[in-house]
């Protein structure tokens, strides 16, 4: 795990679930759900990849409201990922792939 990664994606996230938590209740039910994750990743508590499905707030994109905030989905996604242990080799090809096509 790229620890330097992680710290900036989880203060990433958190500054955008802070900005939206105040507007959207259902932002701030899922900064509750990942604050204790967020302070221990950004305070290096976090030292092997949590599993996937141990971090909270997917449903939240995939069948609750808060597809309308890119920033958040972004934010999310690459928490997820930094904590799930960084990107794996199928990711890495999958984004290269897409920023390569017109």
């Amino acid at each position: 795990m790229d620890q330097a990664r992680l710290v900036k994606a989880a203060e990433g996230l958190e500054k955008v679930l802070l900005q939206y938590a105040a507007i959207t209740p259902e932002v701030d039910n899922l900064y509750n759900a990942l604050s204790k994750l967020i302070d221990d990743a950004r305070t290096g508590k976090i030292l092997d990849p949590v599993e996937w499905r141990d971090i909270p707030g997917a449903y939240s994109f995939t069948e609750g409201g808060l597809r309308k905030y890119a920033s958040l989905e972004t934010a999310y996604a690459e928490f997820k990922i930094e904590a799930t242990g960084g990107e794996s080799p199928v990711l890495k090809r999958l984004r290269l792939n897409a920023a390569t096509k017109p």
